[in-house]
């Protein structure tokens, strides 16, 4: 028999994703199925927020009893002085991109912490077994996903990182930043026009280019790519970046893995319980077949 449909009542808890575009997240998707599967009484929707209204939106959020929010393009590095507390890895990435609103004297403490990272790594391992362990990896983009991607590469021992970005003072002040906290890595900040023939191992696109406008960051004939592509955009499922890679034979995935991983790793930071991986990946699934 189908699942009876859900119901939201006084008692429901709200979370939601911040975000502008938003429309198009499939986050909702994932965490419902979530919180379906395990019998929650809680409910996750889409807020769109424009850049300038971030600070009124959380207020209003926390103020009308949200009980936690994620944070996507382009709010991960404008959150951090609205919030109280900062976990250690997300002060550290210098980003956040989940957010737990917790009862305290006086109103709410909001916590925020990033799962990104994390989410990345084990799309690496689940979706291309690839392990960055001494390799050489092209970070394209110097956002707040940049950043917990960077971190979470230098944390796994990648033996040498270069940062790309249209802005090659954004690229440099990342790399400078990264070095502080990993002093021994090899950290380069560059620009995007200066990716020829450095020949790494992995390149990862950590920017919004291919993101449905049918463009490109790299040509990745020019760069040399000698064992994976990852493109963590995942609408399209297939930007013109995985094309060529496809083209040229090189192993690549999309967005889906990290957004599933770093999505059970949100789940868990808001309800302290194991996320049901299963529900929540058909769920997504789902939802972006009904989107080609």
């Amino acid at each position: 028999m189908p699942a009876e449909p859900f119901t939201p009542n006084g008692q429901t808890r709200l979370y939601g994703v911040l975000g502008h575009p938003v429309q198009t997240s499939l986050s909702p998707a994932m965490q419902n199925a979530g919180f379906r599967a395990l019998g929650l009484n809680a409910l996750y929707v889409a807020f769109p927020v424009l850049p300038e209204r971030l600070a009124a939106a959380v207020a209003g959020l926390s103020a009308a009893g949200v009980a936690g929010f994620n944070l996507t393009v382009p709010h991960k590095l404008a959150i951090l002085p609205l919030l109280d507390v900062i976990t250690p890895e997300a002060e550290a990435i210098g980003a956040v991109n989940t957010v737990r609103c917790e009862p305290a004297p006086g109103g709410i403490r909001l916590i925020g912490t990033n799962t990104d990272g994390a989410g990345f790594l084990r799309s690496l391992d689940m979706d291309l077994r690839f392990d960055p362990r001494g390799k050489q990896v092209l970070l394209l983009g110097a956002g707040g996903a940049a950043r917990g991607i960077a971190h979470a590469l230098l944390g796994a021992g990648t033996g040498k990182l270069w940062i790309a970005n249209r802005t090659r003072t954004r690229a440099r002040g990342l790399a400078d930043a990264l070095k502080t906290r990993f002093p021994q890595a090899e950290i380069e900040g560059i620009g995007l026009k200066e990716t020829g023939g450095l020949g790494p191992h992995l390149l990862v696109n950590a920017t919004t280019v291919g993101m449905g406008d049918g463009s490109s960051p790299v040509r990745l004939a020019n760069i040399g790519v000698r064992e994976a592509v990852v493109d963590i955009v995942y609408h399209p499922a297939e930007t013109p970046l995985l094309r060529e890679a496809e083209s040229l034979g090189v192993a690549c995935t999309n967005g889906i893995g990290m957004l599933l991983y770093q999505g059970c790793a949100a789940f868990e930071f808001w309800t302290f319980q194991r996320a049901p991986e299963g529900p929540m990946r058909q769920a997504l699934l789902a939802a972006l077949r009904e989107r080609r």
